[in-house]
């Protein structure tokens, strides 16, 4: 599954017509348009983030979710784990259906296990949404994208 990454200052998106690596600030995110979030090289609008983020460090993440002007769902998983396997093409496949609504991350709690212990994670897959910095809803195990998209439109 391709999957995006990011940094402390905002979500790394490759262009679709040089490939060349944009950096799309998180308080910018959902804000692409014909005059917003072009190439740094070959000017084409960039579309919007349409993959799962792979969040390798707190600092990413604290930034993301505090900065962030859309809801960000949040898959905590980890590499050994079957269900997360199992899960992963229905979370990207959400995210795709998602695009410019939510920012879906994915978490590895093995390797950001700051990031589980603040959220409490117990057992994996889980999920959580964070809307305006907050926790607007958590949900766990395996989740087809239909329901994992509802379940963050309810919440």
């Amino acid at each position: 599954m391709p999957s995006l990454s990011a940094d402390d200052r905002g979500i790394i998106l490759p262009c679709p017509a040089c490939g060349t690596a944009n950096r799309i600030a998180y308080p910018r995110l959902g804000q692409q348009s014909e005059n917003t979030g072009r190439c740094g090289t070959c000017k084409e609008p960039l579309p919007q983030v349409a993959a799962p983020v792979e969040i390798d460090s707190a600092g990413a993440f604290s930034n993301l979710i505090a900065q962030s002007p859309l809801p960000v769902v949040i898959d905590f998983w980890a590499p050994w784990c079957g269900p997360c396997q199992m899960m992963a093409p229905e979370f990207a496949k959400a995210a795709a259906q998602a695009a410019g609504e939510a920012v879906f991350v994915k978490v590895n709690t093995d390797e950001q296990q700051q990031i589980a212990r603040q959220f409490n994670v117990q057992g994996i897959p889980a999920f959580a949404l964070m809307k305006s910095g907050r926790k607007a809803a958590e949900t766990s195990g395996f989740q087809p994208a239909a329901r994992l998209l509802a379940w963050m439109r309810s919440a």
